[in-house]
């Protein structure tokens, strides 16, 4: 299964405009800079499941709650998150996380799986860095696809 997941980076890689992505053996994880955002793109074998991972923005010093509130009634039912999870603590920040089994991932669909997660990433950093707007975050005139990935 490993094989695959090398092969879904190399149908990323040119995606994003990279040379490559590489992965090593002992550790199935990828640190990818793109834009704003350092993703971990991993593979946990145990489970075959294909994770990414970045951070946000910090936590901001005033208006934590409204950050709190609008992060709560994202994640009922995955509004505004095109699935992904946001979570937020005080060593990390607020994060984006999500995961896939590695058998629906294919050349068609990681890179819209991959898209997906960075538009949901910069949507929630525009709103964490406005602190005291984050109601916001629930209006209908968000910029994320209205499509989501089917698999």
């Amino acid at each position: 299964m490993l094989e695959a997941f090398k092969s879904l980076l190399s149908t990323l890689a040119p995606a994003l405009g990279l040379p490559e992505i590489t992965v090593r053996e002992d550790d199935p994880v990828s640190l990818l800079v793109i834009d704003d955002f350092e993703v971990s793109l991993r593979y946990l074998p145990s489970s075959d499941l294909v994770m990414l991972f970045t951070v946000v923005a910090p936590l901001p010093e005033q208006g934590k709650e409204k950050i709190y509130t609008a992060l709560l009634d994202a994640n009922t039912f995955f509004h505004e998150t095109q699935g992904f999870t946001l979570a937020a603590r005080e060593d990390t920040g607020v994060t984006l996380q999500g995961i896939m089994p590695l058998r629906v991932l294919d050349s068609s669909n990681i890179t819209t799986w991959f898209q997906n997660f960075l538009n949901v990433a910069e949507r929630w950093q525009e709103v964490c860095m406005k602190g005291d707007e984050a109601e916001s975050a629930t209006s209908s005139d968000s910029p994320l696809q209205e499509t989501m990935l089917r698999v």
